[in-house]
């Protein structure tokens, strides 16, 4: 069997055995013996060789080993000329330098030193499992723009990618070089009888395959053997599915389907990439199930009926996005014109996958702007005819204008609605005692939740999606600068300032600590999530260090005389029926108010969460057991009783099964956009654009937050990074910090326009590998004017 010894004499074995691969010749030298020889050393060297450049390798005894791996702590030193004693002698000195700094020298510590390879075409490291749960993928860190050999395990620059194979699929992959590489690593793997390996490779111009480190990879000994099956299975159900749905479904427009997890209400961001059971069924039962269509039918566009919009692919969250383009159509359009729509908008999302958390402004046209013509058209709506364009053109328009000024002001009546929330649910007291009452609380909650919460605030947010298209289309049509409409959205006084304000006076003792809570107790980070603390289960975090009273009064804006004729012009120019003062008056109410109707909602959300946690407690239930149960399992419970056991241990088995399916949820890894089932095999993280806010500059320290912390961390003058954003992080705004970096969110999201209103430099929804990135930095440059985000 083989067995792995240190770098050098691992590859020096393997040379010979190689044929999908090179192994690159190599000197070795023990790092004991350099000084006392370095000159027939370096003779010897120089004949062996024969070649200009050498790249000097670290190969210590205790680098590359089963129970532990130093891959990465040493150093290797790339374009030393072979030909230069001084150079060769500085870099080996170097590399010897780099084991005394952490470990004591050994007898056995070597040195590799191999010919540059030229003409790279690729550079990387295959991981034949996960990392982290050894699930069955190979996992390739690759750059094929920098021309470099250790970009990648050197950590430099912006051109690292990630390609993710599924083990058992690798014919799936179309790329000739990906082919080869992956041959030349199974053959790897039948040498050593091992599939945990750790291989640093490079590819030249021609395609030849150069290995230049085989390690075991150290964190085998962590994984769950048993999960490979168990992730096999599951995405071959995955596959079936998407497979059955590329096709025409009844009630939907569209030849097939495409699925996301950002797209319309991005469910990642939400929820997170692996949500449990409990949180994901919360937002499925509170908006994605059914309210979602209803609020859009009544505003006027395509009633979707009761039409589920997010589906769990092995319990990661993923939007329809058919489903979310046909709900964008105006009522009454002819189903030729339906279908060409969808069809058209699905096609350029496939083309532009970049775009999968800007579909409301990139790829589907959802509301008539005063650019449609000039702009929207051309660039959206290219494949309709005129005659088609115009048909469209008058339905888009007539709904657009019926929300933004028709004689049924639905902003308002929403609005309204949310002020009901709390209408007719009692004293909480009642659902004190035994279990049943505090059951039919939880059930009471969500259902006013979803008639006077997140129905109402979809219907607000659809709002503010119309009024930032409107903002966006007067710009295009030079009607205001583009500083200007940033200046409007900094304008837009939202919840987030009262917060900022009451936190101030709590500070100050003119607000009570307990009247605060009060009213802001109830947020979490990670809104539906049971194990995420509430504000008032926390202990010091919201300790007031003061909020800037800046941040807290965003700037007045008014419309100067010449804007307030060129907005009254354009908008009777194209038959809006409203002025200048009406549309930035909706614009305003519209963005306000979907931050206020979130955090209305929250609250019953919060309340119903700590129903359940008080119920499953009364039943023996822990949070963490609860979070992996569905809502509908407990809500059965107030009409069935289990038929063999008692229904404590009826949950409990539920929760156990489900907490298994959840590790495979974690060890899963699925592509942002699937368009087909092969996409489910072979998984390109590609690096996402995100949506920087403001165009100020910012360099500054990096903290990464979870959500799950409890006390008060040092914030202040920190560039903070969250994966999400939702209402539980607005916290964060009160401690003074410089910058904000979130792995998901759109350009509209919650979290943009929190940092629009605080002028806050940040970059929302940089994607996961950027994210992972900057979460592993000491300190960024976030300039926002340029668009560019660079690791100090």
């Amino acid at each position: 069997m083989f067995t792995f010894c240190t770098k050098a004499n691992t590859l020096k074995k393997m040379q010979p055995l190689l044929t999908r691969s090179v192994v690159p010749d190599s000197f070795v030298l023990r790092a004991s013996e350099w000084n006392s020889c370095k000159h027939a050393l370096h003779a010897r060297m120089q004949e062996q060789l024969a070649c200009e450049t050498v790249i000097v390798r670290s190969s210590a005894i205790n680098e590359d080993g089963h129970e532990f791996s130093m891959a990465g702590a040493y150093t290797s030193i790339l374009d030393v000329p072979l030909h230069d004693a001084a150079a060769v002698d500085a870099a080996i000195n170097r590399v010897i330098a780099s084991y005394l700094a952490l470990n004591k020298p050994h007898k056995e510590d070597q040195v590799l030193v191999q010919p540059m390879i030229s003409r790279i075409s690729m550079s990387g490291v295959v991981l034949t499992q996960d990392l982290t749960s050894g699930a069955p993928y190979y996992v390739i860190n690759y750059d094929d723009s920098s021309g470099r050999a250790d970009s990648v395990t050197a950590g430099t620059g912006d051109t690292s990618r990630t390609l993710i194979v599924r083990r058992e699929c690798t014919a799936s992959v179309q790329s000739s070089r990906f082919r080869k590489l992956i041959e030349a690593v199974q053959e790897i793997e039948a040498l050593t009888c091992s599939t945990a390996l750790d291989i640093e490779f490079i590819v030249d111009a021609d395609e030849t395959i150069y290995t230049v480190q085989i390690r075991p990879m150290a964190v085998s000994q962590n994984w769950n053997r048993g999960i490979s099956k168990k992730i096999n299975a599951t995405l071959e159900q995955i596959k079936s599915f998407i497979a059955c749905r590329l096709h025409p479904v009844h009630g939907a427009a569209g030849s097939r389907s495409v699925w996301g997890i950002m797209p319309d209400w991005n469910p990642v961001e939400m929820l997170g990439a692996a949500p449990r059971r409990l949180a994901w069924s919360l937002y499925k039962y509170l908006i994605t199930d059914s309210v979602w269509a209803q609020a859009r039918a009544m505003m006027g566009y395509k009633d979707m009926g009761r039409r589920p919009l997010m589906h769990s692919f092995g319990g990661r969250m993923y939007i329809d996005v058919r489903e979310s383009f046909n709900s964008f159509l105006p009522a009454g359009l002819p189903a030729p014109l339906q279908e060409k729509l969808v069809d058209m908008w699905l096609d350029r999302l496939e083309k532009h996958p970049e775009l999968h958390d800007k579909v409301e402004f990139d790829v589907a046209v959802t509301a008539y702007t005063p650019d449609f013509r000039e702009r929207v058209a051309p660039a959206l709506l290219s494949g309709l005819t005129p005659q088609e364009l115009d048909v469209y053109a008058a339905a888009l328009k007539d709904m657009t204008c019926r929300i933004l000024c028709g004689p049924q002001d639905i902003l308002e009546e929403s609005l309204g609605r949310i002020e009901k929330l709390d209408d007719g649910l009692g004293d909480a007291a009642c659902a004190a005692g035994s279990p049943q009452p505090r059951l039919f609380f939880v059930q009471a909650l969500l259902d006013r939740c979803r008639s006077n919460g997140t129905r109402p605030f979809s219907v607000v947010a659809r709002c503010a999606f119309i009024a930032e298209a409107q903002l966006r289309g007067l710009v295009h049509c030079g009607c205001l600068s583009a500083g200007r409409a940033a200046a409007f959205r900094g304008s837009v006084r939202t919840v987030l300032s009262a917060f900022l304000d009451d936190l101030g006076r709590c500070a100050s003792s003119q607000l009570s600590r307990d009247d605060f809570m009060r009213q802001y107790g109830h947020l979490r980070p990670s809104s539906y999530d049971i194990l995420s603390l509430r504000y008032d289960q926390r202990i010091t975090q919201l300790t007031p260090a003061a909020a800037p009273a800046a941040a807290c009064t965003p700037a007045d804006f008014v419309l100067t005389p010449q804007e307030v004729r060129s907005v009254d012009a354009v908008l009777e120019a194209h038959g809006y029926g409203c002025d200048a003062a009406r549309l930035f008056s909706f614009m305003r109410r519209a963005i306000a108010g979907r931050e206020y109707a979130k955090f209305r909602f929250s609250k019953h959300l919060s309340d119903s969460i700590e129903s359940i946690a008080a119920w499953g407690e009364s039943m023996g239930l822990t949070r963490d057991e609860l979070a992996h149960l569905d809502i509908h399992d407990l809500l059965r419970c107030l009409s069935e009783v289990p038929c063999a056991e008692s229904t404590e241990e009826y949950l409990r088995g539920r929760a156990q099964a489900n907490a298994q399916e959840f590790e495979v949820t974690q060890a899963l890894r699925m592509p942002f956009l699937v368009t087909s089932p092969s996409d489910i095999d072979v998984v390109p993280l590609l690096k996402s654009r995100p949506n920087f806010i403001t165009t100020r500059y910012v360099q500054a320290k990096v903290i990464l937050l979870t959500g799950q912390e409890i006390s008060a961390r040092n914030l202040h003058g920190r560039i903070v990074l969250i994966e999400g954003a939702d209402p539980g992080f607005d916290w964060i705004f009160a401690h003074n910090i410089a910058g904000l970096i979130t792995k998901y969110g759109g350009a509209n999201s919650h979290m943009a326009i929190r940092c629009a209103e605080m002028d806050l430099p940040a970059a929302i929804g940089c994607g996961e590998q950027l994210f992972d990135a900057f979460s592993q930095a000491a300190e960024l440059k976030l300039d926002c004017a340029s668009e560019h985000i660079t690791v100090l």
